[in-house]
């Protein structure tokens, strides 16, 4: 009986000592870090960041305080299909999806508008896609869609808004424009998406409104002025009573997450700051906060 209680006293004291290095470590590496962000330039932070997300598809604007998308990222390869939309909530995105389908000059068309919580993102999406040729709507769900080529991509105009105030606004030329915010947590039917998208041709715009007319949704959140279609997304879709528990449950670890990030980069304020402290402090753990910040694209 003796030498089992010997043994348990050496297993517990060998664990606690382990446990006491890995503090120790932790608590060396976080000073270090702390010390590296603190000692560079604003500039070289944002810098840095930038080199860091390139490769995820991605730049850190510090004007708009956000991620988003190049025009040449990687996931422009990908193109789109519903699945990914389907699929969301098991990467922890819990999102509103308003997919707009219309065929124009020989293909079908897919215009889509997104927003919510990207994981620890706070984010929205507008993408544009189409088909080489016509498909029936009987085959959207499981159509492959590629991205709008550079001749085909309209100029679009965007704005998030959580609970009434601005989490970011652009205008570009874009296939697919995009913005998420770091450590904001919020949920779906919080926020709302402005986004206005302007057409090299009258009749695409028509045939845009034409789409919206049939995807369903009230009138009142779209309108036409010649080339440009306006679209105003303040609304979140009933979900079933399963999947509506799943997302919940899923909002609850996006929430904690927001919660941990916040606190883990403390007393940094700024996302350049905070993002390159969490480079140092723990890589892998940044690398898959971007991952996060790719939206449906990730699960491809």
């Amino acid at each position: 009986m003796m030498i089992w209680e010997q043994a348990g006293i050496l297993l517990c004291t060998g664990v606690l000592l382990l446990l006491s290095a890995i503090i120790c470590i932790g608590v060396v590496r976080r000073k270090k870090s702390k010390q590296k962000v603190s000692q560079m330039e604003m500039s070289r932070k944002i810098e840095l960041l930038n080199e860091l997300s390139e490769p995820f598809g991605f730049f850190y604007d510090e004007r708009e305080d956000v991620f988003s998308s190049y025009r040449d990222a990687w996931q422009r390869k990908n193109g789109y299909t519903e699945l990914f939309d389907k699929a969301a909530a098991s990467a922890n995105m819990i999102i509103d999806a308003w997919p707009v389908y219309f065929d124009y000059a020989g293909k079908t068309w897919l215009v889509e508008f997104w927003k919510g919580q990207y994981g620890i993102n706070t984010g929205g999406e507008v993408g544009i896609y189409r088909t080489e040729e016509p498909v029936s709507p009987y085959f959207y769900p499981v159509a492959h869609f590629e991205a709008a080529e550079d001749d085909e991509m309209p100029i679009i105009c965007c704005r998030l808004e959580r609970k009434g105030k601005k989490v970011y606004e652009y205008c570009e030329r874009h296939w697919w424009l995009t913005g998420f915010r770091m450590g904001t947590f919020s949920k779906p039917s919080d926020l709302r998406l402005l986004a206005t998208l302007n057409f090299e041709e009258p009749q695409m715009a028509q045939a845009l409104f034409e789409g919206l007319r049939r995807s369903g949704e009230p009138r009142s959140k779209y309108r036409i002025c010649g080339r440009e279609v306006c679209v105003q997304m303040d609304f979140s879709k009933k979900q079933a009573p399963l999947i509506g528990l799943h997302r919940f449950f899923v909002q609850l670890i996006n929430r904690f997450y927001c919660r941990c990030y916040l606190i883990l980069t403390k007393p940094f304020t700024n996302t350049a700051e905070r993002m390159v402290f969490l480079y140092y402090l723990l890589p892998g753990c940044f690398r898959r906060m971007l991952r996060l910040a790719s939206g449906h694209y990730q699960m491809r």
